[in-house]
């Protein structure tokens, strides 16, 4: 078995994974509270249902932002293995631009069409209501959370990952203590519910846009980054995105409306003892807490790979590969385990119905298996291959499986009334199979490409 042994490749994993890590532990903690103190603030469970499905459109634009990042990543980890960073940004100001825009878009179609939006996840009039009012007030938080956490993943390509963790320690200090006070009323606040807590996630938002911009333009000295060089826009960077970087937006913007068309699956389901939507979110994040690792090291990953091939090493580039491929084997059978072992001691923490807390623990060991391949599928595809330039193949090998597979059956299995881990298993089969065919594509060794350009840019 050829892997890598020196120690300095696992050091320098570490070292880019751990922040990435401790920032998705901080996402995911920020977002278990949410739930868990709407959860409490209401036991009928409509505040849960109602938070998890309007944030669904939330869940589209993060993804949509680490598309345009990813989409930067394949060249910039390249550019950065020349050690170019006038090239990057170049590369980061187009991102930014279109980041501005898709947000924006994304932003008024929930303040102007609230009702609409949550009429596609469900037809109960009571979650639709409570939906609105939370969109309503998340909706200005759009535009600010597109343009930071673009920036932050994008700066992931060049090792500048230690600013993302104090952005989200900053968020959910901000964010626990907000809901704390405005979700249930405390310190003379008014009790305002699941409006309380999208004030709580807004004004988190506001801090996390004020720390990134002025860490970008006046504290970062590796990439140098100024306002000036949002205007920036070279041709040859935009052709070289559109041509290697689209296909992984489209990747992106497919899979996070796939999984939000599984969303509204779950979310028309009526047939199941237990609250479907509920018991998902749940059973979610603890896949979250137990995945945190995975996305580190995907992420990782795609930098290693990029900065080897971009510094010429073509052949170690190789080696990391195989190296990344069976740790994420590892590291996916240590997180299904997590999850088996977390599963009770979370769902004792909702005050939920019994019904409900009875599906949450069927979907938990459902997701707990499926954890494995989500660990393989993520670090070769999201990692190996898109960090090789493999654009393209990600894309038709996530698209297909999850269009053409996966949420067509997990429809027919809602509209033949089947069990509800049952449908989750059909709704999470792209996972094997696209892990199955990264790991072939990968063993050929028929990836690798190189997309940074031969030329050094004069600063800016």
């Amino acid at each position: 078995m050829h892997i890598v042994k020196e120690k300095r490749f696992y050091i320098n994993l570490l070292t880019i994974t751990i922040p990435i890590a401790l920032q998705n532990l901080i996402s995911f903690a920020t977002s278990m509270m949410d739930t868990i103190m709407l959860g409490r603030a209401d036991d009928t469970g409509v505040f849960l249902s109602a938070s998890s499905l309007a944030n669904q459109p939330f869940f589209i634009l993060s993804l949509v932002c680490f598309g345009l990042a990813g989409a930067s990543t394949v060249l910039s980890a390249q550019y950065w293995g020349k050690r170019d960073t006038a090239s990057i940004r170049s590369i980061y100001s187009i991102i930014l631009k279109v980041a501005f825009v898709i947000s924006t878009l994304m932003a008024l179609a929930v303040l102007i069409f609230p009702q609409a939006v949550m009429g596609i996840y469900s037809n109960n009039d009571e979650i639709i209501a409570a939906g609105i009012s939370y969109l309503r007030i998340i909706g200005f938080a759009y535009i600010l959370f597109g343009l930071s956490n673009t920036m932050i993943c994008c700066i992931r390509s060049i090792e500048l990952v230690k600013i993302s963790v104090v952005v989200n320690i900053t968020s959910f200090c901000t964010n626990v203590f907000l809901n704390w006070v405005l979700i249930f009323g405390n310190l003379g606040a008014p009790a305002l519910g699941i409006r309380g807590a999208a004030i709580a996630t807004l004004t988190a938002r506001i801090l996390e846009f004020l720390i990134v911009s002025i860490y970008i333009f006046c504290i970062d000295k590796r990439l140098n980054f100024k306002p000036k060089h949002l205007f920036l826009f070279d041709k040859i960077f935009a052709l070289d995105l559109f041509q290697h970087g689209l296909p992984v937006f489209i990747n992106e913007v497919m899979w996070s409306l796939g999984v939000s068309a599984q969303a509204a699956i779950l979310g028309h389901i009526k047939y199941s003892a237990g609250d479907p939507v509920a018991a998902n979110s749940i059973a979610s994040m603890v896949q979250q807490l137990s995945t945190v690792v995975i996305f580190g090291i995907a992420n990782a990953a795609g930098i290693i790979i990029g900065k080897s091939i971009g510094s010429g090493k073509i052949e170690r580039a190789k080696v990391e590969a195989k190296t990344l491929k069976y740790l994420s084997y590892v590291i996916g059978v240590i997180a299904c385990g997590v999850i088996l072992l977390l599963k009770n001691f979370v769902i004792n923490f909702y005050t939920i119905p019994p019904e409900t807390k009875a599906l949450a623990n069927e979907l938990m060991v459902t997701i707990a298996f499926i954890t494995i391949f989500v660990s393989v599928s993520s670090v070769t595809i999201v990692g190996i291959l898109r960090g090789g330039g493999d654009t393209r193949f990600c894309m038709f090998a996530e698209i297909i499986t999850l269009w053409c597979v996966a949420t067509p059956l997990a429809l027919i299995g809602s509209l033949l009334r089947l069990p509800v881990p049952l449908v989750l298993i059909l709704m999470k089969s792209d996972e094997p199979l696209k892990s199955l065919v990264a790991v072939i594509r990968i063993n050929k060794n028929k990836w690798i490409k190189s997309l940074a350009r031969d030329f050094n840019r004069e600063e800016v």
